[in-house]
Parts: structure tokens; sequence; C-alpha cells
């Protein structure tokens, strides 16, 4: 990690914006009139197009070598949209937004296992604080409609998605560039989605319209941004840490369905939502404090001994 952006603060900044971008995902999929499938297809063939030119614009790009290291965060990123969108579909809102925001808890205990990344005291009482805050406000929305299966899809998105969150994190611990790893990604995506996409969907002429407008910004917003940053964040921010960052995304997705859909918002859940950002917020600016310190205690090693 650079000095400079240690001192800055670029990283944190860069993921609480991948994480707000990633918490209008359900909005645009909501405004969407078109099917599941239809929408992952259109979704991940134009944002594999933009991230391919994108790295390029900003000096990267593809090789043999890449595609290979990327596969399988490529295909657990695939299969993240597949058993996601299922999920929403077979169970309750509940289980689906849920189940997946256990992440941090599975991604705490690789990163202390394998990554030799330790969390205090205090900042695992805030993720709990945070994580208690989560199930407020998801358990405001409606229950209805859980099921078996569809919760097996739900814990299936959360296994696939920690994955590529993880595989993400090394390849960028390797100093693999950002936006060309993306890229890599997508098109490794692409390879899986589409064929099961021309398959399953029955709707594909579908997007017409303000539908194309609202599939744009699914594609940029939570796509191009929240996977983007959060890629390129990934080398200067302990996985732990934006791990817990995330558990914001179902406040950002409920609140901006009750002021975009005008979705009931409860008394329990609004105060639920405020628990979850303030104690992301103490988490975050702990992180600030603690790098800051870290980076200052490195430049006057390095003055130190010139």
């Amino acid at each position: 990690m650079t000095v400079q952006h240690q001192r800055s603060g670029l990283p944190l900044l860069a993921v609480a914006l991948a994480v707000f971008a990633w918490g209008f995902g359900p909005l645009f999929v909501k405004g969407i009139d078109a099917s599941a499938p239809t929408i992952v297809f259109w979704r991940v063939l134009i944002g594999t197009a933009i991230a391919v030119a994108f790295a390029y614009v900003v000096g990267g790009r593809l090789t043999l070598r890449l595609l290979v290291v990327a596969f399988p965060a490529g295909v657990c990123f695939a299969l993240s949209f597949i058993f996601g969108f299922a999920s929403f579909r077979e169970t309750s809102i509940v289980n689906a937004t849920l189940i997946p925001a256990l992440q941090p808890v599975l991604i705490l205990f690789v990163a202390t296992r394998l990554m030799g990344e330790r969390r205090s005291g205090v900042e695992l009482a805030y993720a709990a604080l945070a994580l208690t805050g989560v199930v407020v406000v998801v358990a405001g929305a409606s229950s209805d409609g859980a099921t078996l299966e569809g919760n097996i899809f739900a814990v299936l998105n959360l296994l696939v998605f920690t994955g590529y969150f993880l595989l993400g994190k090394r390849a960028r611990d390797n100093d693999v560039h950002a936006w060309s790893f993306l890229a890599a990604v997508f098109v490794c995506a692409c390879v899986i989605v589409v064929p099961w996409a021309l398959v399953a969907s029955h709707d594909l002429d579908s997007i017409h319209g303000t539908d194309w407008l609202l599939m744009i910004g699914l594609i940029l917003l939570p796509g191009m941004v929240g996977h983007g940053f959060m890629t390129w964040a990934h080398h200067y921010v302990d996985v732990s840490v934006t791990s817990m960052m995330t558990l914001a995304n179902p406040v950002v997705s409920i609140v901006g369905a009750w002021i975009l859909f005008e979705q009931d918002l409860t008394p329990a859940q609004m105060i639920g939502g405020m628990v979850v950002l303030v104690a992301l917020g103490a988490i975050l600016r702990r992180q600030r404090t603690e790098r800051a310190l870290a980076a200052e205690a490195a430049l006057t090693g390095d003055l130190l001994d010139e």
C-alpha cells in the first residue's frame, strides 16, 4: 500500500461508494419489466463490453494468462447472478436478502485463518451491532413466500459471492491490474451466463424504452462503479473490513425502495438502518485513523533510514 493512499483515505472512500452503488442494484432490477434471465443476459453481455473497453482506456489489457487467473472468480461471479436472482424468485425477500448478508461472518473466519488479518474486539463489536441492525431492517419486509429451495439458492449465492470476493482480494494482493482483472472476470462470466440465459429466457427482446435506461444504470452503477471500485480497493483495504461494509447494502436498497417505490418503511427499520450506518461509520473512522498512524510511522521510518 502506498503512503499516499494510506493518508488520503481514498481506498475507504472507494469501498463506501462501491457499497452504496451495489445497494441500487435491486432498485434497478425492480423497475425493469423483463424476466430475471433476460436482465442477467443483457447486464453481463453489455457489462463485459464496457469493462473490456474501460480496462484498455486506463492502460490495462486482457491476456490469456489473466483470463486463466480470473476464471475461478468469473465462475463465482456468474453463479452469484444466477443463484441470487433465483433466490429472490423462489423465497421471501427477507431470506434472500438476509442470508447473503451473512458474508462478513464467513469472511472474518477465512481472513483470520488464511490471510492473517486480525480485527480488534471493538471492531467485532461494531460489526455485530451492524449485523443486528441489518436483521431489524430486513425483518421489517414481507416474509411471505419462503421456501426451502429458495433458501438453498440464497445460501449458494452467499457461498459463491464470498468466493468471488476472496479471489478478487487475492488477485489484487498479487498486484493484478484492477480494471483488467474485472474485465477478465466479466469475460469469463459471460461464457457461463450467456448460454444459460439463452436457454432460460423467453423474452430477450422485451427490453424497451425506459427499461434500457434502467439497464444502463444497472450496468454502470452497481456493475462498473460497485465492482470496479471494490476491486481496486481490495489492494489497499483488508478483506474483513470491505466485507463488513457490505452490511450497508440492504439499508441502501430498502431506503431507496421507500423513496422511489413508496414501499412502507417502519420505525424499527429506520432505527435499524441508523444503527447499521453508525456502526459502519465507526469502523471506517477507526480504519482511517489506524492507517493514517501506520502511514506516519512508515514515513518516519523512511526518513530515519535516509
